[in-house]
């Protein structure tokens, strides 16, 4: 539609545009403008001279446009181009492809729209640069990586504080240095108090404790705390306990705070309980043998009563020993009470034989638990003399009279190579018998306890009917 000789954009018409023109408007609204064939050669290649890509391309022309497309790429342009050659509107999404000029130089995203031109076939590309938002993304996964890092560092040191705290045995608290309010506090300072966490939490210190002389509490202790010389502080909880505070002021997150730890009257630190003690008392003066292996079997430490069993000077003759060195069945031994302690926590006895520094042998019973787990694991073995106990104690696997009645009923009846094979026989029995006992039911160590291997056990364990104890079979 014309007014007053001129093409209008009324009727939705597009005035004619010079051909030199419309090459100039293509390389200003398009970073790259590519004019490819529908078998993907490039014809034709204009770049927008204000963005940064400047690259020869004009030595893609002729060329297909894949060789210069990542190997990732080159599937997703042929499929596109299929499908918009397929597509009679020609209205496809666009596609993100990844150009690399040469082999040393980087590469470079770019996001093309296609556009049929003309009755040729040919179809033009236009291309937006998106070095800018790749860029952008890489910045975002950085910042996003170190703040991941930073929350990861504040959480170790969460941590770190958490595990600090609860084993001090001082009572810890922190408060706020202005209005006394406590914002966090250990178990053993819970304990000295009296309180549940709930009610000491979120508190304020003087309404707790107060200073055994009257005067006001937190201007006593920024004092203190802020000189060179500071003291301890003594002060009284509301049960009328008398203790001594030792503040210590610093700051976080602009704010003043103060670290209290306290102690009994005489300085010593106050326990939660006296636990430790107790434990100590047991591991120095107890009847039984008490030793910490790791998972290695290496002696960490051991009690007195395990220097008596074993007649060994001194304790330091025994640290980073094997254990192994004292046991009857050396190895098989440490494997069934490591196993058996890693699977289930604990086993509750264990018989064996313990060989002490001179070569005298003494049965014992052995009770293990494991203290910690993982790579370090830590267990606690509890050794007790059962020379005595041994005598009056009837073993399962002693031949009984029954036994001995059936064996001498085959005399006459049978000859001697027979009665031999017979008396094997149930000998061979308890034997497996006593091994599958004494291991807990694992088989691969009473296997190798007893010097057979797996299937050899399982195999007698079918003959002598000993499968189905178990509810197998």
């Amino acid at each position: 539609m014309m007014s007053q000789g001129e093409m209008t954009w009324t009727s939705g018409l597009i005035p004619m545009i010079e051909p030199e023109i419309v090459s100039e408007i293509i390389s200003r609204i398009a970073d790259l403008a590519l004019v490819i064939s529908p078998a993907g050669i490039v014809l034709g290649v204009l770049s927008n001279p204000s963005t940064k890509l400047q690259f020869p391309f004009s030595r893609w022309e002729g060329q297909p446009l894949v060789s210069h497309l990542t190997v990732e790429s080159i599937p997703k342009f042929e499929s596109r181009l299929e499908e918009f050659l397929q597509t009679k509107s020609g209205l496809i999404r666009p596609v993100e492809l990844n150009h690399t000029s040469g082999p040393s130089e980087a590469e470079f995203p770019v996001r093309y729209s296609f556009h049929q031109i003309g009755t040729d076939g040919a179809i033009l590309m236009l291309g937006q640069d998106l070095r800018p938002v790749a860029e952008m993304q890489q910045q975002l996964v950085a910042a996003q990586i170190a703040l991941e890092k930073d929350y990861e560092t504040q959480r170790e040191f969460d941590t770190r504080l958490r595990v600090l705290m609860a084993a001090s045995s001082e009572g810890t608290l922190f408060a706020m240095a202005g209005d006394g309010e406590i914002t966090d506090c250990n178990a053993a300072m819970l304990t000295m108090l009296g309180l549940t966490r709930a009610a000491v939490v979120g508190a304020a210190l003087p309404d707790l404790i107060s200073l055994a002389d009257g005067g006001e509490l937190m201007r006593r202790l920024a004092h203190v705390a802020g000189s060179r010389g500071g003291s301890d502080v003594q002060i009284k909880t509301a049960g009328g306990r008398e203790l001594c505070l030792r503040p210590t002021l610093f700051r976080a997150t602009g704010e003043q705070m103060v670290l209290c730890q306290i102690t009994d009257g005489q300085g010593i630190s106050v326990r939660s309980d006296a636990l430790d003690d107790h434990l100590l008392g047991l591991f120095e003066r107890g009847a039984d043998g008490i030793v910490f292996i790791n998972k290695a079997g290496n002696m960490l430490s051991a009690n007195e009563a395990f220097m008596r069993l074993t007649d060994v000077v001194h304790s330091q003759a025994v640290n980073g020993r094997p254990i192994s060195d004292f046991l009857g069945r050396g190895s098989v031994d440490l494997n069934v009470i490591c196993e058996n302690a890693m699977r289930t926590g604990a086993m509750r006895l264990y018989a064996t034989r313990l060989i002490g520094e001179h070569g005298v042998e003494i049965p014992v019973e052995i009770a293990t638990a494991l203290l910690s787990g993982g790579p370090e694991s830590i267990f606690a073995l509890v050794i007790r003399d059962a020379s005595r106990a041994e005598m009056v104690r009837k073993s399962s696997g002693q031949i009984t009279d029954v036994d001995m009645r059936s064996v001498i009923e085959l005399i006459g009846s049978q000859t001697l190579k027979g009665i031999v094979a017979k008396t094997t026989d149930v000998i061979e029995k308890m034997c497996i018998e006593a091994a599958v006992e004494m291991t807990s039911n694992n088989r691969v160590a009473a296997a190798e306890m007893l010097g057979l291997s797996r299937q050899s056990l399982y195999v007698k364990l079918r003959k002598y009917d000993l499968l189905k104890k178990d509810g197998e079979e």
